[in-house]
């Protein structure tokens, strides 16, 4: 009687430790903490697919943080040296490769993340960053657009089908000013403008196109003679009134879908990304628009335009979910229930089969689909790396402003940028 006792007391013991093991295992739930910026419809999209995705996986839940994308990347400093980044989080274009560098990636590669809707040749183009193994998921397939109002350039007698010069934006510039002083050619934001003007500018006067920045030397590829050239570019675009000022610019930051002017019809042209052509449009839906070729220097090494992501997409590398992190990006990247709810709220999407999904249910609007297509036909080198460091940018978005403010002239500004982008490559490792 007592054997049996025990024996059904141990029975009791193992059976409750085996529930309360499993207790664990299958209800533990696992939370994902998962940052991005964006617009509204960015925010409603994305919340929207991490819903369906806790619904298909009800053990893990994605905790969103999101907002505007000022101060960002600056959070996301803050963070990795805190240590208390989120398992998941959209990433700046040009800030991959230092987050790579920083070590502060997760190696996807590692995951066997199924990337086999994805073109190789773009992966390895985008998100590898010369490491052979992937360290980023790309948002995207876009580049740099201009996106122009066909009736406001037939007005005017201009044709940004043809190829053009730099010099050309200013003659035209001058020639929309003399005709109807309320109008501008160009809407730009200075965040937009120094990848456009400054950035692009450069690749093409460079050797082979190369960056700003020599990735292996950590000395500059371009000269401040070259610079020179490039800010009294700028600081004639802005002196012309080419562009609008910058000053007015301002508050609307780089959603310039939220200037009056622009809701108008009073440019001739919006300078942005793929990425931003979808939202500018809808603010102004009555007026008919085109993509436009980019301005190219005659004498150039290098078109200088590439395409490129919009965003990547990331893992901390001291996340403690890896699996539980591939599991939603491959539901993010890898099904059609995602797709249709993302769109085209981080531009084109990255695979032929989203692209045909939101083309076929009529959410690749024919505009973005063009300025897609237009920013392939160049042959440019992304220049992500020391020049895309947010160091970097800070530096040349600064100089930039100075010159669009009238602030530096444009020897002064190519003086200051030698000065200051040298001491930045000499201090990295």
């Amino acid at each position: 009687m007592r054997k049996a006792i025990l024996l059904a007391v141990v029975f009791v013991l193992c059976a409750g430790m085996v529930f309360a093991t499993g207790g664990r295992d299958n209800n533990q739930e696992t939370t994902l903490r998962f940052s991005w910026w964006g617009t509204d419809a960015r925010h409603e999209a994305t919340l929207a697919v991490i819903a369906a995705f806790e619904r298909a996986n009800p053990g893990i839940k994605i905790e969103p943080e999101y907002g505007a994308q000022t101060g960002y990347n600056e959070k996301k400093t803050t963070e990795f040296a805190s240590r208390t980044a989120p398992d998941i989080f959209q990433i700046e274009t040009g800030a991959g490769p230092e987050y790579q560098k920083l070590g502060v990636l997760y190696n996807l590669s590692l995951l066997n993340f199924d990337f086999s809707r994805f073109d190789p040749n773009y992966l390895r183009a985008a998100g590898q960053f010369g490491t052979g193994n992937q360290f980023c998921i790309p948002t995207s397939v876009g580049g740099s657009a201009l996106i122009v109002n066909k009736a406001l350039a037939d007005r005017f007698g201009i044709d940004f089908t043809r190829e053009y010069d730099w010099e050309q934006l200013i003659t035209w510039g001058r020639q929309v000013r003399a005709a109807d002083p309320t109008v501008h050619l160009l809407s730009v934001n200075t965040n937009y403008g120094m990848d456009f003007f400054v950035r692009a500018y450069a690749r093409q006067l460079n050797t082979n196109g190369a960056p700003i920045i020599n990735n292996e030397t950590k000395r500059l590829n371009t000269t401040e003679a070259q610079f020179t050239q490039i800010f009294d570019f700028v600081s004639r675009l802005y002196s012309s009134g080419t562009a609008a000022p910058a000053a007015y610019k301002a508050p609307f930051a780089d959603q310039d879908e939220n200037d009056p002017n622009w809701i108008a019809g009073r440019y001739v042209a919006h300078v942005g990304y793929t990425s931003s052509a979808d939202r500018v449009l809808a603010a102004n839906p009555s007026a008919q628009y085109a993509a436009g070729r980019l301005p190219v220097a005659p004498n150039r090494q290098n078109d200088g335009w590439f395409n490129n992501p919009a965003q990547y997409m990331g893992v901390y590398a001291r996340t403690q979910h890896p699996d539980e992190a591939k599991k939603f990006f491959e539901f993010f990247f890898n099904t059609e229930e995602a797709a249709r709810l993302l769109g085209t709220v981080r531009s084109t999407p990255p695979t032929l089969f989203a692209q045909e999904l939101v083309t076929r249910e009529g959410l690749l609007s024919p505009i973005l689909a063009d300025v897609t297509a237009m920013s392939l036909n160049y042959n440019g080198f992304d220049d992500a790396g020391l020049t895309s460091n947010q160091e970097a940018q800070n530096i040349l978005r600064n100089i930039f402003e100075g010159v669009a403010y009238g602030r530096l002239t444009p020897a002064a500004a190519a003086s200051q940028a030698v000065r200051e982008l040298s001491a930045y490559a000499a201090r990295q490792p």
